[in-house]
């Protein structure tokens, strides 16, 4: 027969157990492994876990106003138009770069902006030479986009030349990143430049 000081130690050792695995799961120190044989609940709990960033609680879908690499001289307005007719799109490229509308946002998603560059020094229209020197980029350097509230950090990790025929940037992305990306026209066929860059956070 089970004593009642035996009853207690049960109860209070389930008791101090429950709470112990609540506090460890809060702080994502519980193993994976215990964590997807758990059920459902504690499979969200966990990915909320995984997935948890101090600076995303702050950010907000606020559009880029201004794009920031100090490695290759540009510093450009960035315009949000609410279509993706290329001659819409072709007319703001000469104010300076533009945020490809149905892309992510400054710290959400995989923003996509793109600009023009030209191999001619003397242009009446400074907004042709937005983003010159982009190839030149190279893996580890830094890019500024300003929000209308933050300053948001990226860091490039590839930089390539792609085929007329390949898309521009995959905007199923769900990671928080920035595509740049130079044409002569937006929607022409040609070879252009792609950078891609991590998103780190806010400044």
């Amino acid at each position: 027969m089970i004593k009642k000081s035996q009853m207690r130690f049960v109860i209070y050792f389930g008791i101090i157990f429950v709470i112990t695995f609540i506090l460890l799961l809060s702080l994502g120190l519980v193993p994976e492994l215990l964590n997807k044989n758990g059920g459902d609940s504690l499979n969200v709990l966990w990915d909320k876990a995984q997935n948890f960033s101090v600076d995303e609680q702050n950010i907000i879908n606020e559009n880029p106003t201004r794009i920031v690499i100090e490695k290759i001289g540009v510093d450009s307005t960035i315009s949000n138009p609410n279509t993706t007719n290329v001659s819409t799109l072709d007319e703001y490229l000469k104010t300076g770069a533009v945020r490809y509308p149905g892309s992510g946002y400054p710290g959400l998603g995989n923003m996509f902006i793109f600009g023009h560059s030209t191999g001619i020094k003397v242009v009446q229209n400074q907004a042709y030479k937005t983003f010159n020197g982009l190839k030149d980029l190279k893996a580890g350097d830094m890019i500024q986009v300003y929000g209308t509230s933050k300053i948001y950090l990226y860091q490039v990790t590839t930089v390539t030349l792609i085929d007329q025929n390949q898309a521009l940037v995959e905007f199923g992305s769900q990671k928080n990143m920035l595509t740049l990306s130079t044409c002569n026209t937006f929607g022409a066929k040609s070879e252009r430049y792609v950078v891609k860059a991590d998103y780190l956070g806010t400044n």
